[in-house]
């Protein structure tokens, strides 16, 4: 009695762990930018880049110690293991160093990841443990990113989800293959994969939501919730659009066709011309929230292409390095095709109409053939359609309930098979 007691506060004690991280996760979300400046500021941007490789540094040599003098594991494939996924994590961080913050996403779900090992292996004892912790961290970090979608000053971004999946993922593996702890068994019960089954269903349907929480429906539940409304300012979680090809250009992105763009751009173009004037002194930030993907797609994407144009442009003229000068205007060029193209009417009798003088300097020392591909709302998910996406899910929660059906009789098949294979 006494020692299933002790048991029961060791599984508590460890999910009040997993709990505790991933509300410090949560919690640090408001701050995340005041954070970002104040150690920029004082400290570097580049401190995040070596704090985590410091702390990876003392890891390795943490697991070195560890499978040499405590585990005793004298196999060379763990320690090949070991070097592979260190070297991996270093690249990724070194990958991050224009975006240091985000390299924090590897320390936070990297211990995340631990701490549910942990609790996991109270109650899974096979294999299926790294994939469940693994899907487990994409739960967390999905909800991560949803409360920064709804968090003024912060974003939803797929990629944030990706990279904690990847953090977390990484830690399961190194568990798994390089120190191998012999109480997880190879074989996999029912109980197990009805667990894995759960978890991945739930990870398909909430990523699913994720993905169709597109702009028309924000506004759509927002005009039946008004106290949502806040949310159609906000950054769009997901939406889904088109690549339009352009052979003087390359490529550039859009939530309209092609047909969509020029009919407003001719409907509207002098009205947007007149925003565009009346708006010139208003904050950038403020102008795309006012102008949001929701409320205006049009004039949100003219405004983001000239922000680009404007900030390579002034990039180029202030750079003595040639090759930074020429890559900046070669983006300043492009940009500018792309609003004298398909923004024509609304930028002729703007402000931020620009007269050949301005880009001859440009157009000389770049390549204008050159392929270019404008990263100008390329997050529009343009490959696939939402329905697409939903049959995806279903068919892959009605193939785990087949799974799960027909894997206990295929255990017990086996089990029976056993004795007529030794005769």
């Amino acid at each position: 009695m006494l020692s299933f007691k002790i048991i029961k506060k060791k599984i508590l004690l460890s999910w009040l762990w997993v709990i505790l991280c991933s509300i410090a996760i949560y919690a640090l979300i408001p701050l995340g930018n005041r954070i970002q400046k104040f150690i920029s500021d004082y400290l570097g941007k580049k401190f995040f880049i070596y704090f985590i490789l410091a702390v990876l540094g003392f890891v390795f040599i943490g697991l070195i110690y560890s499978l040499i003098y405590r585990l005793r594991i004298r196999s060379l494939p763990n320690y090949i293991w070991l070097l592979v996924l260190a070297g991996f994590y270093i690249h990724l961080t070194l990958k991050l160093r224009n975006s240091p913050v985000e390299v924090t996403h590897f320390l936070e779900y990297g211990v995340l990841s631990i701490l549910l090992f942990r609790a996991l292996n109270h109650h899974i004892k096979d294999k299926t443990i790294y994939f469940n912790a693994a899907l487990i961290i994409l739960l967390i970090g999905t909800l991560d990113e949803i409360i920064q979608w709804i968090v003024p000053g912060r974003v939803w971004n797929f990629k944030d989800v990706k990279l904690n999946v990847i953090s977390g993922g990484l830690i399961q593996l190194a568990i798994w293959q390089v120190i191998g702890p012999r109480s997880i068994s190879e074989k996999i019960n029912p109980k197990s994969l009805k667990i894995f089954s759960y978890v991945f269903s739930s990870c398909l349907i909430i990523l699913g939501l994720c993905v169709s929480n597109t702009p028309n429906r924000v506004y759509h539940y927002t005009q039946k919730i008004p106290w949502l409304s806040f949310l159609q300012k906000e950054e769009p979680m997901s939406e889904f659009g088109y690549k339009h090809k352009d052979l003087e250009i390359g490529a550039f992105y859009s939530r309209l066709s092609l047909k969509s763009l020029q009919k407003r751009d001719n409907l509207k173009g002098e009205h947007y011309a007149q925003i565009l004037n009346e708006s010139v002194n208003k904050n950038y930030e403020q102008f795309l929230r006012e102008y949001s993907p929701i409320t205006d797609p049009f004039m949100h994407e003219l405004r983001v292409h000239i922000f680009r144009r404007d900030t390579y442009f002034e990039k180029g003229k202030s750079t003595l390095n040639l090759n930074d000068k020429k890559e900046s205007y070669f983006i300043t060029y492009k940009e500018n095709l792309i609003l004298e193209k398909y923004f024509k009417n609304s930028i002729e009798k703007s402000v931020y109409r620009w007269d050949e003088d301005t880009l001859r300097e440009s157009k000389e020392l770049i390549d204008k053939s050159k392929h270019y591909e404008s990263p100008v709302s390329a997050n529009l998910f343009t490959s696939f359609s939402e329905k697409t996406v939903w049959t995806v899910i279903f068919s892959v929660i009605f193939l785990l309930v087949i799974v799960n059906l027909i894997f206990p009789y295929i255990k017990k098949m086996r089990r029976l098979s056993l004795p007529l294979d030794s005769q």
